[in-house]
């Protein structure tokens, strides 16, 4: 396992939102991007949408990682 895989969530996000660490983020991203979609797809009943709404969840977190 590589070293950002050992890290929890939290620490990602903390790295990300201190030192604006794109690995970090791009990990989180790896690890919840589909369970994201799907449950946007299970609401909306669109593909499209469903991608749209998984974007704006992660560039919310993004923008709302504390700094």
């Amino acid at each position: 396992m590589g070293e950002m895989q050992d890290k929890s969530d939290a620490r990602l996000l903390r790295e990300y939102a201190e030192d604006r660490n794109e690995a970090a983020f791009r990990e989180i991203v790896v690890r919840h991007a589909d369970l994201v979609y799907w449950s946007a797809l299970r609401q909306v009943g669109s593909p499209d949408l469903a991608r749209d709404v998984a974007q704006g969840v992660f560039t919310d977190l993004a923008r709302k990682a504390p700094a």
